[in-house]
């Protein structure tokens, strides 16, 4: 089979060997197009309508990573081409990172090393709070929640709040996650982070309104998808000092970002890395090409 690879800078190597080894041709220029019938592609391609009508014979496509939101779901069933991705291979590498913001976030550990690096001392003006007796609150109880919980129930918080339509009551007590809606999740959570996807459904779920709503002293978190969180009125909600503080790995126009978050003291910014380790970015290549070997057996 004839597979376009769209994103080789951006897949592991042993991903497109295992294809080869397999006596699969590869390209990576997408020709000739009516001959390919697989496509490996990982952030920057959009399976769009106007991308399949350039390949009629497309029979898969096999995304590097979890999220979908750069593919036309519904045009893909229409025209038969299944897709293949990564389900659960970031899930540690993104938990970790969340923790690791947690912890940076409530610390001010940003701030006072700029401060060292500008010649200074500590400041108490970021003196810093302790995640023992937190809430936190996830917003999404998925694989990579889940884990979050694993890994911040050692620090003794006082509780973990979850609101997720699509999973029960007691599913969630399993990871000790205590079912909430989002209303009461949003009113008492001292950290709120987010795991879901970016649809119709979930683009601006936090919007002004729901950030008035929670404690002047708390933090948001977003590893997920730009576009969950309003940027505009979480800017507006920074500079007010409507919440305390906010961890951005994720914006709405990646890689450029909005110039106001870049003044803001009390924000981390990273660039998408959540699932950026070695150990990730092989399990999320490999992963697909697995379980694309294994549909053709």
């Amino acid at each position: 089979m004839l597979i376009y690879i769209t994103e080789p800078g951006e897949i592991h190597k042993k991903a497109i060997d295992l294809l080869q080894e397999n006596n699969h041709k590869v390209t990576f220029k997408g020709e000739p197009a009516n001959k390919i019938e697989a496509v490996f592609i990982r952030s920057y391609t959009r399976i769009d309508k106007g991308f399949l009508n350039s390949f009629p014979n497309l029979k898969f496509v096999l995304r590097v990573g979890v999220g979908l939101d750069n593919i036309d779901i519904d045009e893909c069933k229409k025209r038969g081409i299944q897709i293949i991705n990564a389900a659960g291979s970031n899930a540690n590498a993104v938990a970790e990172l969340v923790v690791c913001l947690i912890l940076m976030l409530l610390r001010n550990v940003m701030n006072q090393n700029l401060l060292l690096k500008k010649g200074e001392w500590r400041d108490k003006k970021f003196m810093g709070e302790e995640l023992k007796n937190k809430t936190i609150g996830f917003v999404g109880c998925g694989a990579i929640a889940r884990q979050v919980a694993e890994k911040v129930l050692p620090f003794k918080i006082k509780e973990i709040l979850g609101y997720d339509p699509y999973l029960n009551e007691e599913t969630l007590a399993g990871y000790k996650i205590k079912k909430v809606e989002l209303n009461y999740l949003i009113k008492h959570a001292d950290i709120i982070s987010f795991h879901l996807p970016l649809t119709s459904e979930t683009k601006n779920l936090i919007s002004m309104n729901e950030l008035k709503k929670m404690k002047k002293n708390s933090y948001i978190i977003n590893t997920s998808r730009g576009g969950i969180v309003n940027e505009n009125d979480l800017i507006v909600a920074l500079q007010g000092k409507i919440v305390a503080g906010a961890a951005l790995d994720v914006f709405e126009n990646e890689p450029k970002i909005k110039k106001e978050f870049l003044s803001l003291e009390n924000i981390i910014l990273t660039p998408h890395i959540g699932a950026y380790t070695f150990e990730s970015d092989y399990e999320m290549s490999l992963e697909p090409v697995r379980k694309f070997l294994l549909l053709l057996k």
